[in-house]
């Protein structure tokens, strides 16, 4: 699966690094989500992006 994350629209909530830490970091200098990985078959990608409440991520 692709990972997109549009870091125009995260708020920084970090749902996601609890959801997929293997996925996801927050950059606390910059205040919002960043992917540590931008292909996965981890199934909890598709759970970050079902929690995430700007809907920001995406998985194809």
């Amino acid at each position: 699966m692709k990972i997109l994350l549009d870091q125009t629209a995260c708020i920084g909530c970090g749902v996601c690094t609890q959801v997929s830490p293997e996925i996801f970091v927050l950059d606390a200098e910059a205040g919002v989500a960043r992917l540590l990985q931008e292909e996965t078959d981890d199934p909890t990608a598709k759970e970050a992006e079902n929690s995430c409440p700007v809907g920001c991520i995406r998985v194809e």
